[in-house]
């Protein structure tokens, strides 16, 4: 089966490449290498060395590259936002798609209009208000603008399922509208082999506690600065908390091999890329494991301390995974176990395949169905 991939999310894509390609499939992978990060690509959508240029050759690339997106069994689109901020050439980009491919599925990942705009209805809490209000100073959010959102309802027209990739997004899709079209989310591939596992140590008697700044609303910083100071106020001898982003790679490093617990978003129900490659890594994770989120992994929990957007929560979570030191090496390798279970690639892998030939095989059977009613 011809497969193309568009677009990039944390190395996602990269991952379920390798993955499909094992199973014998041939794939293009075609997206923006995503600046500083630098992501793999066969295709590259955008790179530069300022944010400028990058965002420039983001708008051009994949109007110039419309000749290599043809001819494929599927095709796979990891967000509406293949070109930034202009839906009317991502309807234009989607069209072309459609008419020129078999199948066109559309990824939940990464926010969207539809996130922006029904996240609120159809989850107990969302981070777009902290998010609008803290990290764009009161100015709403530009996918909440309608002609965004009347555009992604169009794009939908073209869409033939989406796979999300956590619940936030399959719930929101629904609440759009499209639970018909809105599969099982499928986990996030992740392979262990390539992430060192490293025992779960306290050194110097204190419990390294770290949380990556970045957007402070969205992902709940607000609420996590004030819990580390009680935190490091109340217990001055057992505990460091430190809260930094936008790391050189070598502190990042640095911090790896100190850190014991990392807390990660406090809006999240599910466990995004961040807290899965911190568990693969050993480290014991806070973030987002509400029940809904078992939706992924067949009803079980994983091994998790689930954050809310409370700060009293947060400060008791806390307070109880210090009270359970002894106990950080063994939760340590049950958070490696889970991430080698249910975000294996290949495992992933084959359940994407799953999906687009059982949606293949029902647009084949569509067409013969079409045919007899002529």
């Amino acid at each position: 089966m011809r497969v193309l991939l568009l677009g990039e999310y944390s190395g996602l894509n990269n991952e379920l490449k390798l993955a499909l390609i094992k199973a014998g499939h041939d794939v293009t992978l075609a997206a923006a290498c995503d600046f500083f990060k630098n992501f793999k690509t066969d295709i590259n959508l955008g790179y530069g060395s300022t944010i400028y240029s990058y965002k420039m050759r983001q708008f051009l690339l994949p109007l110039l590259n419309l000749s290599k997106f043809s001819g494929f069994d599927v095709v796979h689109v990891i967000n509406f936002y293949i070109i930034p901020r202009l839906p009317f050439l991502n309807l234009f980009l989607i069209k072309f798609l459609k008419e020129n491919n078999g199948l066109v599925t559309l990824s939940g990942a990464g926010d969207d209009p539809f996130y922006v705009k029904y996240s609120e209805r159809a989850m107990r809490y969302s981070p777009i208000p902290s998010h609008e209000l803290i990290d764009r100073q009161g100015r709403p959010y530009y996918m909440r603008k309608q002609a965004h959102l009347d555009a992604m309802h169009k794009y939908m027209n073209y869409i033939d399922a989406v796979i999300p990739i956590i619940f936030e997004f399959h719930a929101t899709f629904c609440a759009a509208g499209y639970s018909e079209k809105t599969l099982k989310p499928i986990p996030i591939p992740i392979d262990t082999k390539k992430i060192e596992f490293s025992e779960n140590r306290v050194s110097n008697g204190k419990v390294v506690f770290f949380h990556g700044l970045n957007r402070r609303g969205f992902k709940g910083t607000f609420l996590i600065e004030k819990s580390f100071q009680e935190l490091e106020k109340k217990y001055p001898k057992d505990v460091e908390c430190i809260i930094d982003g936008n790391l050189p790679f070598d502190r990042y490093l640095a911090l790896l091999s100190i850190m014991n617990v990392n807390l990660d978003q406090v809006f999240s129900y599910s466990l995004a890329m961040n807290s899965l490659y911190s568990m693969a890594q050993g480290k014991v994770v806070c973030g987002g494991a509400e029940q809904e989120s078992t939706v992924l992994y067949d009803g079980v929990l994983p091994p998790v301390y689930n954050l809310i957007p409370d700060q009293a929560q947060i400060t008791e979570v806390l307070e109880t995974v210090l009270e359970r030191r002894d106990q950080l090496a063994s939760h340590s390798e049950m958070s490696r176990a889970f991430v080698e279970r249910y975000h294996n690639p290949e495992v992933v892998a084959n359940l994407y395949l799953k999906s687009w030939l059982s949606l293949l095989a029902r647009k084949v059977q569509l067409a013969k169905d079409d045919k007899g009613d002529q």
